[in-house]
């Protein structure tokens, strides 16, 4: 059965066509794969000489950004750190608050004249973390305040707030409502308390309930939340109360996730010292995956993406989409990853040693790196896989190349082993080929890859 590595091996992928197959024996929904192989698909980045990073920083940010644009800004406080989050960073405290405003707003202004931020409409805004409804109202205020005197904000730029429940007082909704907010998103997890508050969430289900109901009493925005499959101790009929409890609160949209497990996490940790029990098999999440899927269809919801349903034309879900394909993110904030034109950076993770170089007029980036060639092919192929299909003729003619022909073996025995099925010139994925979309995207991108390197006469009359 395949076994993925993380990094890439230049071997050519008809040596080693083993390595790009589909598991035929078994049930292909939970055995197409040994195992998850990413949270996110994508190819590893070559990043440039640190004593080069400052030359190359300014010669991308002196470009025009040529695709759809989004800004990110990363508040790293959280009240209580959730056992499974693998981003928490620095506990909130009121005064910090003031500090962190103060420092975002510089650190956005180091860029302000640059072209990378001038030119071209930025088509969504998404406020990550984290905790950002930690945030004060005032200080809120005063990002707001620069993000709109800076940026060209698209006139339908989708302006997302994520939080948590227990923030969501009154003051602060009308606070991101003023500023142009249109969208919330609301880390929920799950309604079940038990299973909430083992994770390190507060809110009961009535509250989440409450906080919900005034969110969408001021009709202004689209509310959405997130819901997580896989958790220990859940159940079934526990995901099934979860999914339907969303659906019977009138969203306008919502995201079933599979849980991921990391080792360095509370919860990864407990799990491995068996102080709590372990986490949804593969098998019990495939099922509950395949639940969420009948009883949303069922309920006549829109697929945006493999894991975020759509019940009203208020959710558009930019953000996410861009985030994981061809898009630029103009990343701000302690941690947070960014880039311009394919170029990727990370600023500093370090929350007082990003305070430190920013009042001293440095914005801490701790690497950039050069986008492959065909970076745009690659992020085009992971966004619209996570869609569940593939248009191979929109493909060819965009990037020029043929796509079905380099894949045809590939994608015969992918259709033979049951994740997808091939018709009209498009890839569609199965259910079992959604639920293994990450590893198939993967698997596509690294395959493509190779086989240009191995065969450059593909590329000599694009």
């Amino acid at each position: 059965m395949n076994m993925m590595k993380s990094g890439l091996d230049y071997v050519n992928p008809k040596d080693n066509f083993e390595r790009y197959c589909v598991n035929e024996n078994g049930d292909p929904l939970y055995q197409a794969f040994e195992k998850k192989v990413a949270v996110h698909a994508g190819l590893i980045d070559t990043f440039i000489p640190k004593e080069q990073t400052d030359t190359v920083l300014k010669e991308v940010l002196n470009q025009d950004r040529v695709n759809k644009s989004a800004v990110y800004i990363h508040v790293p406080f959280c009240e209580t750190y959730c056992l499974y989050c693998g981003f928490y960073n620095q506990p909130y405290r009121v005064e910090q608050s003031k500090i962190y405003a103060d420092t975002i707003i510089k650190e956005i202004l180091l860029w302000a004249d640059s072209n990378a931020v001038k030119t071209k409409p930025i088509n969504a805004v998404y406020f990550g973390g984290g905790t950002p409804t930690a945030l004060e109202v005032d200080d809120m205020n005063r990002i707001f305040d620069t993000l709109h005197k800076v940026f060209p904000l698209a006139n339908d730029c989708e302006i997302t707030i994520e939080g948590r429940i227990s923030n969501m007082t009154k003051g602060k909704i009308e606070c991101y409502l003023a500023n142009g907010t249109n969208r919330f998103s609301l880390g929920v997890q799950s309604f079940n308390t038990e299973i909430r508050q083992a994770m390190g969430r507060r809110s009961s289900r009535e509250e989440i309930f409450k906080a919900i109901e005034l969110l969408k009493s001021y009709n202004q925005s689209a509310v959405v939340l997130d819901i997580i499959y896989g958790f220990p101790n859940q159940t079934m009929d526990i995901w099934i109360d979860d999914v339907l409890t969303a659906q019977s609160l009138d969203l306008d949209g919502f995201d079933c996730y599979q849980l991921n497990v990391f080792p360095t996490t509370p919860l990864g940790k407990k799990i491995a010292d068996g102080s709590i029990n372990p986490a949804g098999s593969t098998y019990e999440k495939s099922q509950m995956f395949a639940k969420s899927v009948e009883l949303m269809e069922n309920a006549l919801y829109k697929r945006l993406s493999i894991n975020h349903w759509q019940r009203t034309t208020r959710e558009r879900n930019f953000y996410n989409r861009f985030a994981r394909g061809y898009a630029s993110i103009l990343g701000f904030g302690a941690g947070a990853g960014g880039n311009i034109n394919g170029y990727r950076y990370m600023v500093l993770r370090d929350y007082n040693g990003w305070v430190g170089a920013v009042n001293q007029g440095v914005k801490p980036i701790m690497g950039i790196s050069k986008p492959d060639e065909n970076f745009a092919l690659y992020h085009t192929i992971s966004e619209d896989i996570e869609t569940g299909w593939l248009d191979l003729t929109r493909l060819e003619k965009e990037f020029r190349l043929p796509i079905k022909d380099i894949c045809k073996d590939l994608f015969n025995q992918w259709e033979k082993a049951g994740v997808i099925k091939q018709q009209n010139n498009n890839i569609i994925l199965t259910l079992a080929g959604q639920f293994w979309f990450v590893n198939l995207s993967q698997l596509l991108q690294e395959y493509i890859k190779l086989t240009l390197h191995f065969n450059k006469d593909l590329l000599v009359n694009r």
